[in-house]
């Protein structure tokens, strides 16, 4: 043996004296899962808007008739929540609710007067100021609706982010 191989000998035994033996402890890792944290819309009551029973067909310009949807939003922690209007959307406007008579929509805007489409989320929804939610009638430019009553019907969903 060569002076090298014992001099590297030695060196890789004191080594091996230095080194710990490794020990193994166990993590244990703990949680729930939840769907979404709940926020609860208008205290769990439908939400009316009433349009009224005199409105001019010809004056259905997406302005006039526009109304305000009362909602209230209360959500069991502060954060941000988005929000969607889940419903059937008219073949002429992504944010108009289809409605009982072919032709008539209701187009939905938040805030000011940004289009909220239907079945998509808006985020950034500060739960204890909520945006206002605006309706209004709108007419098929291509197919005008007929006299006569109407409903429209769509859920206004929100949660957590």
């Amino acid at each position: 043996m060569t002076a090298k191989t014992v001099f590297l000998a030695m060196l890789l035994g004191m080594m091996a004296a230095l080194v710990q033996p490794t020990q193994a402890v166990q993590v244990n890792f703990q949680g729930g899962l939840v769907e979404a944290l709940p926020c609860t819309i208008n205290n769990g009551d439908p939400i009316e808007v009433d349009f009224g029973d005199n409105l001019v067909i010809r004056n259905l310009d997406g302005v006039r008739y526009r109304k305000p949807v009362p909602y209230q939003i209360d959500c069991s922690a502060a954060g941000s929540v988005r929000m969607s209007i889940q419903g059937t959307a008219t073949r002429f406007d992504g944010a108009a609710i289809q409605s009982s008579i072919a032709g008539l929509g209701i187009h939905m805007s938040l805030g000011n007067d940004n289009p909220f489409y239907l079945n998509s989320f808006a985020s950034q929804v500060t739960a204890q100021f909520p945006p206002p939610i605006m309706a209004v009638p709108v007419a098929d430019p291509a197919q005008p609706p007929s006299p006569g009553s109407f409903t429209a019907r769509a859920t206004l969903l929100a949660e957590y982010q």
